[in-house]
């Protein structure tokens, strides 16, 4: 049976604040640096190599292409330190497939948890990139990954400094709440929020969470987003801190765990 994200690291002590990422692991480097280093999950985008004469898989994020690690170099590498997580971010629809066959062959030797992201569905802010085909990450990471924890997202585009008070709709919401149902998720689902966006529409995704009672939330946001830490503790105190994970820029994730802690 798939244990939820928090029950992997009993150390946390139910917090999901207190479980530690290593963002962008895309480079032999980086990766090198995360398997030494404290964190508990390892994040990593999986693309499509462009020159390569057939479907190869390669660590990068759009738009740039250029990689010096294949997944399967990645993810044999990764293997070898069973104490720490992995999430695999699909960053176009072409990948999810070659990408699955290759993870198929190594995914059993994992101790750690394994979280497949993609983004399925448009969201907020009138995003330019196409999410990434539902029915294609959500058939074949079901049926090929029953003990993985899905995460499902919408595609947000935040322009820095911009003061639009905009949030998840209810469509937005209803819509996702839907496909769970639809694809019978009953494996843990984690769903991606941006923090910008998040601080809009707290409710929406309060109703989110109570239809799914198996989810829980990454809350991230970059460099320039209008979010601040008081934003921050706001969203902290609105959800139970079991259900919620951070994605934030190293400086504001600081500022975040003083403060968080200093206020308990």
């Amino acid at each position: 049976m798939p244990f939820s994200l928090i029950e992997y690291f009993p150390d946390v002590e139910g917090d999901g604040l207190r479980v530690t990422w290593a963002h962008a692991v895309n480079s032999k480097a980086k990766l090198d640096a995360a398997l030494r280093g404290p964190a508990m999950m390892l994040e990593a985008d999986v693309s499509m190599a462009c020159n390569s004469p057939y479907p190869l898989p390669v660590m990068a994020q759009p738009p740039d292409s250029a990689s010096d690690m294949t997944l399967e170099e990645w993810l044999y590498t990764a293997v070898c330190h069973n104490n720490k997580g992995i999430k695999l971010d699909f960053k176009c629809t072409e990948v999810v497939e070659p990408a699955c066959r290759i993870l198929d062959k190594i995914a059993a030797k994992f101790n750690g948890p394994i979280i497949l992201n993609a983004d399925i569905l448009p969201g907020p802010g009138n995003p330019s990139h196409v999410p990434i085909d539902l029915w294609t990450f959500l058939i074949l990471c079901r049926a090929r990954f029953p003990n993985s924890i899905l995460s499902i997202g919408w595609t947000a585009e935040v322009i820095p400094g911009s003061s639009q008070k905009i949030g998840y709709s209810e469509e937005m919401i209803d819509r996702m709440i839907g496909l769970v149902k639809e694809y019978r998720l009953t494996q843990p689902v984690m769903f991606p929020v941006c923090a910008s966006y998040l601080k809009y529409s707290v409710p929406e995704i309060e109703s989110l969470l109570f239809q799914v009672p198996n989810g829980s939330l990454t809350v991230w946001s970059a460099k320039g987003h209008p979010i601040n830490v008081d934003d921050l503790l706001a969203i902290r105190k609105a959800f139970h801190i079991s259900y919620v994970f951070y994605d934030l820029p190293s400086e504001l994730l600081d500022e975040f765990l003083c403060m968080a802690y200093d206020k308990k």
